[in-house]
């Protein structure tokens, strides 16, 4: 029986290293990171680490659309904090729209699903 020499099983170890960390980092992953075009006033993800894509959104008073994608791994909801009203939900991949009825003011969105609540939080500012 022939042993592999030292050199052999380094070359094999950061080859089979290089093949696992190639496969973590996907390359073929389908996930959304950036809203899907919509007529929605305000566009957010929910991404699977549990934070939004964007922390500040902008609209005018009144009648406000709102897009919410959940990137491919993680249900989200989008939840205005001061009135507890849930404007959107979505199941991973999907993109749900929703309306609310918001004053000039600012005002905190969240997700209300278990877990998600302490980091993912963001302000809405209506003019």
């Amino acid at each position: 029986m022939t042993l592999p020499r030292p050199a052999a099983l380094r070359a094999l170890a950061v080859t089979t290293v290089l093949s696992v960390l190639l496969v973590a980092c996907g390359g073929g992953n389908d996930a959304v990171t950036t809203p899907p075009d919509t007529d929605a006033d305000v566009s957010v993800v929910g991404l699977d680490n549990l934070q939004w894509n964007e922390t500040a959104l902008e609209a005018e008073a009144g009648e406000i659309s709102v897009a919410l994608t959940c990137e491919g791994g993680v249900n989200h909801n989008f939840v205005i904090d001061e009135t507890d009203e849930v404007v959107a939900e979505c199941a991973p991949g999907e993109t749900d729209e929703g309306t609310v009825e918001l004053d000039a003011g600012q005002y905190t969105f969240v997700c209300t699903i278990p877990g998600h609540e302490r980091s993912m939080r963001g302000t809405l500012t209506v003019n």
